[in-house]
Order: C-alpha cells, then sequence, then structure tokens
C-alpha cells in the first residue's frame, strides 16, 4: 500500500451499482463501484450539495414519485445526483451545463480493498 492511499473499504463491500459515503483525512468522499470499476469523489454535488453517495438508492415515498430511485449512473462515467439530477462526470467531477466542479480523488484496488488517494 502506497502511503498516499487510505483504505475505504473491501471491494465486495461496494455492489455494482452502487455507492457509499467514506470519510478520508477529514474530507466526505462519495465512492461508487460501476460495474466494477470504481470512483471516487466529493460527497457532495455542486448544486445545493446534496450526498452523492445516495444516489441508487430508493425513495422512502417512491411509488408517488415519477422516479423511484435517488439519481443513479449513466450510460456516460456519470453519476446523477439524488435530488435535482444534476449529472456530474466520474473522472472530472464536472456537470458540463453549469461548469461547475467537485474534487475526484484517485482510487485503486489491492489485495481487495479499496484504497483512495486525497
Amino acid at each position: 500500500m502506497t502511503e498516499d492511499y487510505t483504505r475505504v473499504a473491501a471491494a465486495d463491500e461496494l455492489e455494482p451499482g452502487n455507492g457509499m459515503g467514506v470519510v478520508v483525512d477529514g474530507i466526505e468522499v462519495a465512492l461508487f463501484n460501476v460495474d466494477g470499476e470504481f470512483h471516487a469523489m466529493s460527497n457532495r454535488c455542486p448544486h445545493q450539495r446534496a450526498p452523492l453517495c445516495k444516489v441508487g438508492e430508493k425513495k422512502i415515498n417512491g411509488e408517488k414519485c415519477w422516479n423511484e430511485n435517488r439519481g443513479g449512473f449513466t450510460d456516460q462515467p456519470a453519476v446523477t445526483c439524488p435530488w435535482h439530477l444534476w449529472e456530474i462526470g466520474l473522472e472530472t467531477g464536472e456537470h458540463e451545463a453549469s461548469g461547475k466542479k467537485i474534487g475526484v480523488f484517485d482510487v485503486k484496488v489491492e489485495d481487495g480493498d479499496v484504497l483512495v488517494a486525497i
């Protein structure tokens, strides 16, 4: 393990299509598993600071809403915010339409562990 990386989870702890929130050096990080490829970015949407780690979770009142899930993943390497569906690039942290950006972090998997560099 390299000094710059911090272990945040076991790789099998986060199933494909899901996200989870972790804290690395006091920074809230959203960790995503997109078809076995892990991505990490700031956990707060640049629009209104929604917790991005909640994407894909079912809404409590989902049957009464137009969308029963909270955001999700797109065909592009992007995640949609759980509140207002802003599409944010997983590799760039950018919401293209507004130009607003959030931090993205290097991720690697070693010996079954997911490591993030801040």
